[in-house]
């Protein structure tokens, strides 16, 4: 009762466990149902498609049956013997008895005949040929007449027509099949052979077409055009009167819906189901049936579908169960957001028996919570422009001014003790401005704000704001037990400011601590102050606590600039290229500058900027061989760093690239002797008279000094080289054009064969010959 009082209880639990539910069992129910009315339409094709099938052979044995009593009837139309029988008007009894005799003959020729009649016109005369038609008084010819001889009832020629001579109850016994000399209906006005056939072997080729396909659970049936059921078995169904017109109707329904001439119609037949496969039998006379139980076709299928909602029904009782599993973890969350508010509640609200939707319940809390927070956050920001005003402004405001609009935003600022001014910069603003988005960059303020102000705020009353977006700052008063060193807590507090933002959102910080001031007007001086003493991290390095006490020799200093001698000495060691003498002198430099004002810092460092790109361009313009090196972004290095360490090292790395560049002049003259003789070389390598000595002549210096410089260089001598130009040619010639060697070895500078092709396969291993062949080839 409680689980039910529980579910009952919760309006929005019901709807999510119903709508589950309910979906499951939609899902269930339709798929049990669409899955029963495929499978029964799939069985009623696949069987629709079988029937046709033994229809279809069963109407091709009717036809072929139908050939071979139109070839014996012909014959038997056309015998010599038989034709005095159909046509004198008087017979003498040797024509008689010889056509007794032939009529015996084809009898006995054919197992499937149950007896000839011939038919007289002239002499309206029956000659039968069995022992009945003989003997039995004129019973059998007199049936015969009825039949097939009434005036008014013309019988169709080669034709199967269903008869009864022999059976008294009017049952099939035989199929009478006329040939006449036209194709006319037959009446008593013309002469005509009628063959009997045995019903057994008409019927005889249905049973063996429906054991040897198994169908044993329907019966097929030929039907006549008047509508009469002809059947092989006396204890078949459905050949009463009204089962055989309502075949009938049905048959003729499904024919004129489509115009075909086979198909399949389900209707009632005696009470029952049943399913009827026709199907014409191709010359117009009869349709062939096969009638089936409905209930025995779909006996498996009836089956499936039990079993399909047997599986549906457990399945809907694990979808039901599961469906409460998962509406409960769904609503969880809710429930647990429930009990959070329900001591905010009002007390009607608050008991648990009482109905209500719980989404609407916190929809009017939160909307309660919205209109509170809206309250809350106008006041915040008319408090936050307050503090802003008198962070800049504060001298404008009176002390008293001061004081109520403290007392009336309610304000975290002592009205009667020392306040005391932090700012709180983020380091490498630069880059973090560019990498961080809009949105991060209000939630990381955000933060900033709220940690610092709950952090400072368990010990002394603080009120924080952000500024600028680069900074943050917190003012604070003084508590009374701090009286004989005041804010003694403040630098703890800020290192644990710092290492909090760091740890969480991976910003670094450096904070600047002003002087105390008892008097409001004081609060914007203090606020400059502490705003230039945070700048100070050009000297403490990130992440430091700056108060004015730590910089004193620095705002103390008299020197505003560096001496002459060091600048001289850096640019006379640059143009040395003397690294360690360069890094010495800025080593200095950066020393004495971390002494000055902060604006003579910059100053200082931009100054020395100039020194270093002045000397790189005068570098530049007097060497022969030129190093290209950008400075232009020398000067963006006081705006992109943040600390005189950081501005060190990427002076130093300048003045490490001009030193590197910086080789002595006599190295700079040879690489531009050797790079002569080698371009000398590559243009005049076909003259058979370039040497060593001549290039030696070329360049005004001696061929041993040449040689030597040359090997050393390049590790090979000055002829190795010519001789390396030449084959590297005669390999371009043998390969891409079709000059003889002669003319290859005179286009390279070669006059002795024997010495050429000596040079060549020593550097190819193979002779220029074999070379041009292999080529080829490949």
């Amino acid at each position: 009762m409680k689980v039910f009082g529980f579910y009952k209880s919760k309006k929005y639990l019901q709807r999510v466990m119903f709508s589950i539910t309910a979906t499951m069992v939609i899902v269930l129910v339709a798929s049990s149902v669409s899955n029963t009315y495929v499978l029964e339409k799939t069985v009623k094709s696949i069987q629709e498609e079988s029937n046709l099938k033994v229809l279809s052979q069963i109407q091709y044995n009717l036809t072929y049956m139908n050939e071979i009593i139109s070839r014996l009837s012909n014959f038997a139309y056309r015998d010599h013997f038989l034709i005095p029988l159909m046509f004198n008007e008087t017979l003498p009894k040797m024509d008689l008895i010889r056509g007794h005799r032939q009529m015996s003959n084809i009898m006995e020729s054919s197992s499937f005949l149950h007896s000839m009649v011939i038919y007289n016109q002239a002499q309206s005369e029956l000659y039968g040929s069995s022992s009945n038609f003989l003997l039995d008084d004129g019973v059998t010819k007199e049936k015969i007449r009825r039949a097939l001889l009434d005036p008014s009832h013309p019988q169709p020629t080669n034709r199967l027509i269903p008869m009864s001579l022999e059976q008294s109850d009017g049952r099939i016994d035989t199929f009478a099949f006329i040939v006449t000399d036209s194709l006319k209906p037959f009446s008593n006005i013309q002469s005509a052979i009628i063959l009997f056939i045995k019903s057994d072997w008409v019927f005889d080729s249905l049973k063996k077409m429906n054991v040897a396909s198994n169908r044993d659970q329907g019966d097929i049936y030929i039907q006549t055009q008047d509508g009469q059921l002809l059947t092989s078995d006396p204890l078949a169904s459905f050949m009463s009167d009204q089962d055989q017109a309502h075949i009938k109707e049905l048959v003729q329904e499904d024919k004129s819906s489509g115009s075909r001439m086979s198909g399949f119609v389900i209707g009632d037949l005696s009470g029952e189901k049943e399913m009827l496969t026709y199907m014409e039998d191709g010359i117009g006379a009869w349709t062939i049936l096969y009638i089936q139980s409905y209930s025995k076709l779909m006996e498996q299928v009836t089956k499936a579908r039990n079993q399909s909602l047997l599986l549906s029904g457990l399945f809907l009782l694990l979808a039901v169960g599961m469906s409460v599993w998962l509406s409960y973890k769904l609503y969880h969350p809710i429930e647990n957001m429930i009990k959070r508010i329900k001591p905010h509640l009002p007390d009607e609200k608050q008991d648990g028996s009482a109905s209500f939707d719980e989404l609407s319940l916190m929809s009017d809390n939160f909307m309660k919570l919205s209109e509170k927070l809206s309250e809350i956050s106008s006041e915040h920001i008319v408090s936050q422009y307050y503090i802003r005003r008198f962070l800049t402004d504060s001298q404008l405001f009176s002390h008293h001014d001061m004081q109520h609009l403290i007392e009336k935003h309610e304000l975290n600022i002592s009205v009667k003790d020392q306040l005391l001014v932090c700012v709180m910069r983020i380091d490498n603003f630069a880059a973090y401005d560019s990498s961080i988005t809009g949105t991060s960059k209000k939630l990381y303020n955000f933060a900033i704000v709220n940690i610092a102000g709950e952090v400072m705020g368990r010990y002394y009353p603080c009120e924080a704001v952000e500024v600028r977006g680069d900074h943050v700052v917190l003012i604070l008063s003084q508590i009374v037990q701090e009286t004989p060193s005041p804010f003694a807590q403040v630098t703890p507090l800020l290192r644990e400011v710092q290492d909090t933002i760091e740890r969480y959102y991976g910003i670094s910080l450096s904070c600047g601590i002003s002087d105390i001031i008892s008097q409001y007007p004081f609060l914007s001086t203090a606020y400059s102050q502490a705003l230039r003493l945070s700048q100070y991290v050009i000297v403490k390095g990130h992440k430091t606590i700056i108060a004015s006490e730590d910089i004193k020799e620095n705002l103390a200093s008299k020197q505003m600039s560096l001496p002459d001698a060091i600048e001289k000495k850096l640019t006379e060691a640059l143009k040395k290229g003397q690294l360690t003498n360069a890094g010495n002198e800025l080593e200095k430099a950066f020393s004495l500058i971390a002494g000055f004002h902060y604006e003579d810092i910059i100053r200082a460092v931009s100054n020395l900027a100039w020194v270093i790109k002045n000397t790189a361009a005068d570098i530049h313009e007097n060497r022969i061989i030129s190093f290209s090196d950008d400075m232009d972004y020398i000067h963006q290095i006081t705006q992109e760093k943040e600390t005189l360490e950081e501005m060190y090292l990427s002076l130093l790395s300048v003045c490490a690239k001009i030193c590197e560049g910086q080789r002595p002049a006599n190295m700079e003259r040879n690489e531009m002797m050797l790079e002569t003789v080698k371009e000398l070389i590559e243009q005049k390598f076909p003259d058979m008279n370039l040497s060593q000595q001549s290039i030696a002549t070329s360049v005004k210096l001696s061929s041993a000094y040449i040689g030597k410089l040359f090997k050393e260089n390049y590790h090979m001598s000055i002829t190795e080289y010519i001789n390396e130009v030449r084959l590297n040619h005669a390999q371009l010639l043998l390969e891409q054009d079709n000059y003889t060697i002669s003319e290859i070895m005179d286009k390279c500078g070669y006059a002795n064969q024997s010495y050429f092709f000596r040079l060549f396969k020593g550097k190819v291993g193979s002779t220029p010959k074999e070379y041009r062949m292999k080529k080829s080839i490949s």
